[in-house]
């Protein structure tokens, strides 16, 4: 049994590092719209074609183009909230959820500003807020009761959020509100020109991708709509979680760009972008881009790979089971065929419970993933950390060009050409107006917001650090701090991954016991580039202690966590337990 499940994961592993997919592909969701009751009978619907792009408020306007958003009261009551494209004497013309809907007078009370309307609402949507914003503030929060409190977030705590009002007489107020009441933040979107530059060659590269925007980030993907919840939740929850959690850092301060976030819901896809990238997809989940302003993700959780994973671990061998059980029940009495199916039901029942820990762990492992590559984009285009470029000129659009023609073209001589053209132009932009990024401290607070709470133990890292520190002394702070630009490049695979630990472990530990101080070290970064070991005197000086008793405590903190078995055998002894 046991050499049958090693054949199995071996070549799982077979068709992940090849990027084999298979070819039986299914069209993504579409978004259905269908007149609300309360309308049903009083308007004419001509179908268009839908989009969902909206602009910010302005001067008490919502704009779209050259239209005005507006609110549709009706003498019923109810409200149509879209985009006015004529009127003419005896209706209104308006585009609402895509459709150009046709409004008689004599059904409309009265017609008010968009944003004037939804301050009036009880409650809001998501989308309603995302597209329109009517409040005063860049930042509200969603409670769990779904209501939303408009106000300057002024301090924050553990257990609290004090919000600080402006009174219209003159003076503020201040508000109390338990972390425990509220549901996550909802950030305005950014609808500057680089973001739509930005948004604009991501619908010339991927054409039949949906784009859905939630605040201030974007989700452009081929996936279901269920993964689309599930990722906007934990996009959600981690945005609100980096910013409170890093408040000191994001007070006062406000986002360059609007976060963009694409899901390949197809591992070839993905893996073929990445390489247009320079970046080997078949070795990573996801990535962030800074040259793009993009995190690119591959969905484990799609129908594709999940097809492939149901394949490998359910499909073939039920198939192969199901063929036993008829040779051997050919060759008995039949009153022997129910216990015989019996014993079958329970060997499928193991690889199904087999194949439902393993979308487990693939799951937990791209969320991860995704939580890892969204705090590196957050303080990017915060202007918290510059990973990349610190020059932004909108996209190449003759970059884009190639990588669309790289992706579409079947010509695998021409996609050959098209991948030495692209990898080259990267190699050359390198040398362009970079700053210093620390290695360390981008990695570092990336590895700390992996964890669904943000902050707690992290197993694979403090694994991989326990593993590190058995064998030897722990890289020096000085030389842990010496990277500069990127990754740790140019650094033995091995020794990336014993300095990603390193990174995260020093990080959680200056959180846990110098958070005030390791905060105005990172303030000190901020759009500063260190000469030299620059860096690692503002950080002494900030903890107030030199490097090497800084160092000493930091060994010893690491050293009160509990040994740590490996995770790969804890995965290998539940699969045993499993089919044993």
């Amino acid at each position: 049994m046991m050499k049958k499940l090693l054949l199995i994961l071996i070549s799982l592993g077979i068709f992940i590092a090849a990027g084999v997919v298979l070819s039986k592909y299914m069209e993504p969701l579409k978004g259905h719209f269908t007149a609300i009751d309360k309308l049903d009978g009083l308007c004419k619907s001509t179908r268009g074609k839908i989009q969902n792009t909206f602009h910010s408020a302005k001067n008490d306007k919502t704009q779209h183009g050259n239209k005005e958003q507006v609110a549709v009261h009706f003498k019923d009551g109810s409200v149509m909230v879209g985009e006015m494209i004529r009127k003419t004497e005896d209706a209104y013309h308006i585009k609402w959820k895509g459709e150009e809907t046709i409004v008689y007078v004599e059904l409309v009370d009265h017609i008010t500003s968009a944003k004037d309307a939804l301050k009036e609402k009880v409650s809001l949507s998501d989308e309603e807020i995302s597209q329109y914003w009517p409040y005063e503030n860049d930042i509200v929060i969603r409670m769990k009761n779904r209501a939303i409190l408009d106000s300057k977030i002024n301090r924050v705590s553990k257990d609290k959020l004090t919000l600080l009002y402006t009174l219209e007489g003159g003076g503020t107020i201040e508000q109390d509100v338990a972390r425990s009441e509220i549901e996550y933040l909802i950030f305005k979107p950014v609808d500057n020109e680089p973001s739509q530059e930005i948004e604009s060659s991501l619908k010339e590269l991927f054409p039949k991708m949906e784009f859905y925007k939630d605040g201030n980030f974007t989700i452009v993907t081929d996936s279901y709509i269920t993964w689309v919840t599930e990722c906007r939740k934990v996009l959600r929850e981690t945005y609100t979680n980096i910013y409170l959690e890093f408040f000191p850092l994001f007070k006062d301060r406000k986002p360059g760009l609007q976060n963009f976030v694409v899901i390949f819901d197809d591992y070839g896809d993905f893996v073929e972008y990445a390489v247009a990238d320079g970046v080997p997809g078949w070795m990573v989940a996801g990535y962030f881009s800074p040259e793009d302003k993009v995190l690119y993700l591959f969905n484990v959780l799609g129908d594709k790979f999940s097809e492939i994973l149901f394949e490998g671990m359910v499909g073939e061998s039920g198939r192969d089971i199901d063929e036993i059980v008829d040779t051997i029940e050919g060759q008995v009495d039949k009153r022997y065929h129910i216990f015989i199916e019996g014993q079958a039901k329970k060997i499928k029942d193991k690889f199904w419970e087999a194949y439902t820990y393993y979308k487990g762990m693939f799951r937990d492992s791209t969320l991860s993933t995704l939580r890892h590559e969204f705090a590196h984009e957050v303080f990017h285009n915060w202007g918290l950390q510059s990973i990349g470029f610190s020059r932004f000129e909108g996209p190449d659009e003759e970059l884009v060009k190639k990588k669309k023609e790289f992706l579409e073209t079947k010509d695998y001589n021409k996609k050959a050409k098209l991948l030495r053209t692209l990898v080259m132009q990267k190699g050359e932009d390198i040398p362009l107006d970079m700053k210093a990024s620390n290695s360390w401290l981008a990695e570092g607070i990336a590895t700390y917001c992996e964890t669904m709470e943000i902050g707690a133990k992290n197993y694979n890292w403090l694994f991989m650090y326990q593993e590190m520190s058995r064998k030897g002394p722990i890289y020096p702070l000085e030389f842990l701090m010496a990277y500069k630009i990127g990754s740790f490049p140019g650094v033995y695979p091995r020794a990336m991954l014993d300095l990603y630990a390193q990174s995260w472990a020093f990080a959680s530990f200056l959180m846990e016991k110098y958070p005030k101080e390791f905060m105005d070290y990172q303030n000190k970064l901020i759009g500063k580039t260190a000469e030299e070991s620059e860096d690692v005197e503002w950080l002494t000086h900030a903890v107030g202690k030199d490097l090497r008793t800084i160092e000493s405590e930091f060994v010893e903190y690491m050293n009160t966590f509990k040994e740590l078995e490996d995770p790969f055998l804890v995965h290998f002894d539940k699969l045993y337990n499993i089919y044993n």
